[in-house]
């Protein structure tokens, strides 16, 4: 046979079309990296909503001078946030991770799963804490959804 025909490979399946790229891959495990550890952190914070603020009032007691008042700080903050929210934000993280999942297996509501839940990570915390605006967060959420809209049309 002559490997330099045409026809040759005409029979052969095309595994180019359904092949996931290498950088669909790494945002992916980057999001079951990140979020994956934010939903621990949700979860952790909901189930020992009421410790938490004792364990930095007692940090601020060992290391006291400016530090011990920032894990103040940190204690009263923590502790006017409704129990409910890391609740909320455990789902929006969990929703976070399904996206990325439905993605690496190259389906396009994987994507809309994803925005979804950026956009209520980045809403949740100005509608329920009434918190600034963070930036940053804006600008990790944006990054990560337009690297994934580039691979929306090899999704199914």
């Amino acid at each position: 046979m002559d490997n330099n025909n045409p026809q040759y490979f005409a029979n052969e399946p095309d595994n180019t079309k359904n092949k996931r790229p290498a950088f669909l891959t790494t945002l992916c495990i980057l999001t079951f990296i990140g979020s994956g550890f934010s939903l621990l952190s949700q979860i952790f914070s909901y189930a020992y909503y009421d410790k938490i603020p004792d364990m930095m009032i007692n940090m601020a007691d060992i290391i006291g001078g400016q530090y011990g008042k920032m894990y103040l700080d940190l204690a009263e903050t923590f502790s006017s946030m409704p129990p409910y929210y890391f609740l909320l934000l455990a789902v929006v993280y969990f929703l976070s991770i399904t996206g990325a999942t439905l993605m690496i297996l190259l389906r396009k509501i994987g994507f809309h799963i994803y925005t979804i839940s950026q956009l209520l990570v980045i809403g949740l915390p100005l509608l329920i804490l009434h918190a600034p605006f963070n930036i940053g967060n804006l600008l990790l959420a944006l990054a990560f959804v337009l690297f994934y809209a580039r691979y929306l049309k090899i999704m199914k």
